[in-house]
């Protein structure tokens, strides 16, 4: 069955189609709800990089035993405010919900929660976790280190992970700000995304495979770091916060180690009680105000609008919640495949 050029699919559609795949795949209902919503709210922020495009790199995931489909997240106590939650190998989304709705139900016992997730898999876009507990009244940081495909500064291989920071803050007037952002120039799926489309990459985003710079991004194999040694000054750190803090190593045991690569992904997540401080509605007035006046500042030639953090990709998704998500027809035609091999079902498109 050829894909048509344009694909638009209701976002509960698509969800519940994703969703379908990865119960045909063992996954438990409830589980296989959480890996699609969190790769359908990708795609509604306009965040396709992180979006339904993974769902075949997720059954890969599967097929080399690196995501366990029957896989149960434990949680560790380890204090009133301080919890490690061990994934064994559970899909991403699976546990980063989990370590949500830990952090919730700690956070208003100290003010403060630090949770750290291991033995996990790639956990989609991030910024969706931190604005889950900022939408709670919550600020969040959130942050993840995985599998090395970054160069560390002065370097031409492959040994950091294109590590991801999320922040948010409670907000009413433009809603909880979200900053999602990777320590690479651009992330590893935002490359592969120009692969797909067959754009060529801008100077100094990407290496070849052999550590020449390209930007061919069928030839892009490492990620460069942002702003040089600040980005993978931060990644190098983001893995020593993850992986080593609850003796989970992934970059060790990735490069140093002989044999095949097994996909690991480990996170922190720090809530704080904004409560504790001061009343959150007098907060949010103060960062709707800040805000304002961010967006009020004098403009460069050029530019249209002061964006906040998170304010694009909350636009994209009002308009797609109410019109249809966008697929592009060559990652709908590898859901076709998907589908058609599993018995899934497909759903309605304009």
């Amino acid at each position: 069955m050829a894909a048509p050029k344009k694909i638009t699919v209701a976002s509960g559609d698509l969800e519940r189609f994703v969703a379908d795949i990865f119960r045909a795949r063992g996954l438990e209902p409830g589980d296989a709800a959480s890996v699609a919503e969190v790769l359908v709210w990708a795609n509604l922020r306009g965040i396709e990089s992180h979006g339904i495009s993974r769902v075949p790199r997720y059954l890969q995931f599967i097929d080399q035993g690196d995501l366990d489909p029957a896989a149960t997240p434990r949680v560790h106590r380890l204090g009133d405010a301080l919890f490690h939650l061990d994934a064994a190998h559970a899909a991403g989304a699976v546990a980063m919900k989990q370590a949500v709705a830990t952090a919730l139900e700690l956070v208003p016992r100290a003010g403060v929660c630090v949770g750290i997730v291991s033995h996990t898999t790639h956990a989609g876009a991030i910024g969706l976790y931190a604005l889950r507990m900022a939408e709670q009244g919550h600020a969040a940081i959130v942050l993840a280190a995985g599998m090395p495909n970054m160069a560390y500064h002065g370097t031409r291989t492959a040994s950091l992970s294109t590590s991801p920071i999320a922040i948010a803050v409670p907000g009413r007037r433009y809603g909880p700000l979200v900053l999602d952002m990777a320590t690479a120039v651009a992330a590893a799926g935002r490359i592969n995304q120009m692969k797909l489309a067959g754009e060529t990459l801008p100077e100094g985003w990407a290496l070849a495979k052999d550590g020449t710079p390209t930007t061919d991004p069928a030839q892009a194999d490492i990620a460069m770091p942002l702003g040089g040694p600040k980005g993978s000054g931060l990644s190098f750190m983001f893995e020593c916060l993850t992986g080593l803090v609850p003796a989970a190593p992934v970059l060790v045991r990735a490069i140093g180690a002989p044999g095949p690569r097994h996909n690991a992904q480990n996170a922190m997540l720090i809530a704080l009680d904004v409560a504790k401080f001061r009343p959150v509605e007098e907060f949010c007035r103060d960062v709707d105000a800040l805000a304002t006046l961010m967006k009020s500042q004098a403009r460069r030639p050029g530019v249209d609008e002061i964006l906040l953090p998170g304010e694009r990709g909350r636009r994209t998704a009002e308009i797609r919640a109410r019109d249809g998500v966008p697929v592009s027809a060559r990652v709908w035609q590898q859901l076709v495949e998907v589908a058609a091999a599993l018995e899934v079902s497909l759903p309605r498109v304009s």
